[in-house]
Formats: structure tokens, sequence, C-alpha cells
């Protein structure tokens, strides 16, 4: 997606987005009114409203296609952060058979969740998250817990259990930073404004002989318009804008002091 189109606030992209709509429309409005004053008004139409449903049903396929895409990664972000807090939290939750580790274990944890949400959900934010840095906090709870003294049974099982937990961890981080990098393509974008506009100019071909209708029908058509772009591209980065994920459920496990 267009770089600062996701990062700025919600009113400001929907009155770009609105405005960009309207001014198309604005000049399909000015082109006819031109070309009737020239006295070839014939050669614009007016046209059979037959035409509208066919181009109505392209742009209602390029959005639909992209809001499916762009819903699918939001859910999976979503579930790779949920299934990240209900990892952590298990490690609080079996650090508990081991007295000894657990304030180690809990301080790290605590210290991890806070660089998620200080540190690394700002730079999802931003698009600059890497997978090449790994959180050094879990990495030592990894260690910690490989390291744990197994001396009966219930412990080589909670021992087993922490490192299953850790490593689901883990991967949920890795699923969420590569889902964060998830923009919608700028030239989809583009394409699909495109076929917007030759849609608001099919309908004023088909009001060509009535100027005010066609002035009517393209306001109508454009603000349906401007709404589903602004739907679409204000939820088109799952991290970013208004409707970013929050990490308010890292938050919520994060261990108590």
């Amino acid at each position: 997606m267009i770089p600062w189109l996701a990062d700025v606030p919600l009113a400001l992209l929907t009155a770009a987005i609105f405005l960009s709509v309207y001014l198309a429309a604005a000049l399909v409005l000015a082109v006819l009114l031109l070309v009737r004053r020239s006295g070839r008004g014939a050669a614009l139409g007016p046209l059979s409203p037959g035409l509208l449903s066919p181009m109505g049903l392209i742009f209602g396929l390029l959005v639909g296609f992209l809001v499916a895409d762009v819903w699918a990664d939001r859910g999976q972000a979503a579930s790779a952060v949920g299934e990240e807090a209900s990892a952590l939290r298990d490690v609080d939750l079996l650090s508990g058979a081991f007295p000894t580790a657990q304030p180690r274990i809990r301080q790290l944890l605590r210290d991890q969740i806070d660089a998620y949400v200080s540190a690394e959900w700002p730079q999802m934010s931003g698009g600059r998250a890497t997978l090449t840095v790994a959180p050094a906090g879990l990495v030592e709870v990894q260690r910690v817990v490989l390291d744990l003294p197994v001396d009966t049974e219930g412990r080589r099982v909670a021992q087993d259990r922490l490192v299953t937990a850790v490593d689901r961890a883990l991967e949920a981080r890795r699923t969420r930073l590569a889902l964060s990098t998830s923009v919608i393509d700028p030239l989809r974008l583009i394409a699909l404004y495109l076929v917007a506009v030759t849609t608001l100019a099919a309908m004023a071909c088909v009001q060509a002989d009535r100027l005010r209708r066609a002035a009517t029908a393209l306001a109508l058509l454009a603000t349906a318009m401007a709404i589903a772009l602004t739907l679409l591209v204000a939820q088109g980065a799952p991290f970013t804008g208004y409707f970013a994920i929050p990490p308010d459920l890292l938050v919520q496990v994060r261990p108590a002091p």
C-alpha cells in the first residue's frame, strides 16, 4: 500500500479518499457539460442503463477480492497475538512447578512483554519489524527452562509443557511479525480507483441527456465508492492505522511484580 496512506489519521484519510473520488466525479461531469455545449452530446449518449450492471459488478468484485485478502490477514494476525498471549500465560503458570526458578522466569516475561509493547509494536506499525532480531527475554526463558532440575515425574511433564509453550510463543511471534508487513499492493489500489472513475463515466453517459440527474447520480455513486475505499484502505495493514491490532492481550498476561 502507498506508505503514508496507512499512517495518516482516519479523518484525514477519509477526507483524502472522498476528495479524490469527488474530484473524479466532478471531472466527468465537467467533460459531459463541455461536450454537450459543443453540440456533440449525442456522442456520449444517453447509453443503455444496462451498462451499469457489469461496470458495478467489476468494481464490486475488485473490492470484494481486496477485502477478503485484508480480512484474512487481519484474522491471522489477531489469532497470532492471541496464541502468543496464551503461550506466555502458560509459561507463567507452569513455572509455578519450579519455585526457585519462577521469579527469574516471571521477570524475563515481564521484560519481554514490555519490550514488545514499547519497541516491537511501533516497529510493526512502521513496517520496520524484522525476524532477524530474536526476543532476548524469551530466548533466555527457553535456556532457563531447559536447565531446570527434573527430579520428579510431575516436574518432567511441567518442563516438557514449558518447552512447548515457549516454542508456541516464538512461532506466534514469527507469524505476527511476518503479517505486520502485509499491505495492499499500490497497483491494486490504482486499478480499483481507475475502475471507479470508469464506472462514474458510464453513469454520466447513461444520464447524458439530463445534466442535473447525472450530477445527482454521480454524487450518490461517488459517495458509495468513497465509503468502500475508505473502509478498505483504513484496514489495509493489520498493525497500522486507526484499526491497528493492539498489544492488549499481551499486557493482560504480563506477570504481576
